[in-house]
């Protein structure tokens, strides 16, 4: 016989698995962020270096960057709500 708690100490480590692994998610992003704008944003100013047009390539640059961190972010989210979605209708299958 199980005791009563322990089902309840099982979800609680569940929840917290789930939570580190959001955490993980949401920090990896944030820095794949981070790295596509200074990538960006060096390229960016080594051309305006080579070219002399100072700022024009480095703000452009940056905002490349910017935009292709955050469709990588809109792609991995929107893969996550098809898996979701896919794995809602299977459940509804098995009734």
């Amino acid at each position: 016989m199980t005791h009563p708690g322990s089902k309840r100490r099982a979800r609680r480590g569940s929840d917290q698995s789930d939570i580190q692994r959001a955490s993980g998610d949401a920090l990896g992003h944030g820095f794949t962020i981070a790295a596509a704008i200074g990538l960006f944003l060096w390229a960016g100013d080594r051309a305006d270096r080579a070219l002399g047009s100072s700022p024009f390539l480095a703000l452009t640059g940056m905002l490349v960057g910017a935009a292709a961190g955050f469709y990588r972010l809109y792609a991995h989210l929107t893969a996550l709500q098809d898996a979701s979605s896919k794995d809602v209708d299977v459940e509804e299958g098995d009734e």
